[in-house]
């Protein structure tokens, strides 16, 4: 629930008129790295991505309280920094992670991604109708996840503390099944996650994203960022969130893909 914003961001970065030539020919970013520690625990004073993790999902609620909720339905607006262009989005997620992100801009269209659990598909203006596989299947699963650090160990393959963070932050490098690693970083103060970046994967290519997250406001005994700005390719996309509700009942039939076409 709490990655949303960037996979969405990728997305756009890729459809809106200005930038989808541009997409496949970004240059690519020096690799996300990190320090290995030897035998599997952390370096000398950096502390292991269990602790990190722990406390992350500490200061947004706890477990206990992102356990008692069942769905979440989150109202945004998206828009496309110096460009003039914004538009409603809205995202729809259960517990069970299953997820519907529906953006409409004007002169881009309506866009829409989603997930019944098992399948990941997408529908937008330019590219259609896509069934995601690989790399981009993987994304959207980690980001269709109820609560990333809560679910950290079954959503990637590595998890290690990166050696290089920021004063005042630490940070996790987290390598996923398919596809490049993940940087997140979190205040050593509150524990909330101030910064995520690494790439993703679109039909045009990959796009490097950076990613901060701040405004963070208690819901249902959980905490959420109101307002993220993602960096994605050549734009800037800053999204901010107008309503947040949770446990309305959902229809599970939204979240399977157009009846018109089979995987």
């Amino acid at each position: 629930m709490t990655m949303t914003t960037k996979r969405m961001a990728a997305c756009l970065s890729c459809l809106s008129g200005l930038t989808v030539a541009g997409c496949a020919s970004n240059p690519r970013p020096a690799p996300v790295t990190a320090v290995a520690p030897p035998a599997g625990a952390p370096a000398p004073g950096l502390r292991a991505p269990d602790a990190i993790l722990a406390d992350a999902v500490k200061a947004t609620g706890g477990a206990a309280a992102w356990g008692a909720h069942q769905t979440s339905r989150m109202k945004m607006t998206v828009g496309l920094e110096g460009m003039g262009m914004s538009g409603p989005a809205e995202h729809f997620q259960t517990k069970t992670n299953k997820s519907l992100t529906v953006t409409s801009l004007p002169g881009v269209g309506e866009i829409r991604e989603g997930t019944n659990g098992k399948t990941f598909w997408s529908l937008d203006p330019i590219n259609g109708l896509r069934f995601l596989e690989g790399a981009e299947a993987e994304q959207a699963r980690i980001e269709a996840s109820w609560n990333a650090d809560l679910e950290a160990h079954q959503l990637y393959a590595k998890i290690e503390t990166a050696a290089d963070a920021p004063p005042g932050q630490e940070c996790l490098t987290m390598t996923p099944r398919l596809g490049a690693p993940i940087r997140s970083c979190y205040d050593v103060q509150t524990h909330l996650q101030v910064l995520q970046e690494g790439m993703r994967t679109t039909p045009q290519g990959d796009v490097p994203f950076r990613s901060t997250a701040k405004d963070w406001r208690d819901v249902g005994g959980v905490r959420i960022p109101y307002t993220s700005q993602t960096q994605a390719g050549p734009i800037t996309i800053v999204t901010a969130v107008s309503e947040v509700a949770f446990d309305e009942p959902m229809d599970d039939k939204m979240f399977e893909p157009p009846a018109s076409a089979a995987p």
